[in-house]
């Protein structure tokens, strides 16, 4: 005989499994960003946590715009603050990772310009394209809402 199970349970467990997904997926990133620098491994030996990792991040991005659920929750001046900071700190994390891996001579002045050029490409970049996916999941979620 089957047990029926209230909506409070299932909420609980689903809001368990979601915790535990979180989880797991920030300890995937740590474990690729770990391999990379700590242990300076070749991309090779883990392409199979990088392709997980990353198919997970656009499977997960994907859903959540084409539901409508992309930040849609949040003022229009909230969503632009989140893009913001969101592409200030993801500019800076590119250039840190830039400056250590291709070991950037700070006292070359070209050197020093090109990674300027390459944050201010990133930022612009970043900030495109976070608005895109902003106004496709707003667009989502008002047909939903009109449906």
């Amino acid at each position: 005989m089957k047990k029926i199970e209230d909506e409070r349970i299932i909420a609980e467990k689903r809001k368990i499994n979601s915790n535990a997904f979180g989880i797991c997926f920030i300890a995937l990133w740590g474990i690729l960003l770990y391999r990379q620098f700590m242990l300076d491994q070749d991309i090779r030996q883990y392409m199979d946590i990088f392709l997980l990792t990353m198919g997970l991040s656009i499977y997960i991005t994907v859903n959540s715009v084409f539901r409508g659920l992309y930040l849609t929750y949040r003022s229009r001046k909230e969503r632009k603050k989140v893009n913001l900071i969101s592409a200030i700190t993801g500019a800076t994390a590119f250039i840190i990772v830039q400056a250590f891996t291709l070991k950037i001579d700070f006292s070359d002045f070209m050197e020093i310009m090109k990674l300027g050029i390459s944050f201010i490409v990133f930022l612009s970049v970043w900030v495109i394209s976070q608005s895109i996916l902003f106004n496709i999941s707003e667009s989502k979620a008002n047909k939903d809402a009109d449906d």
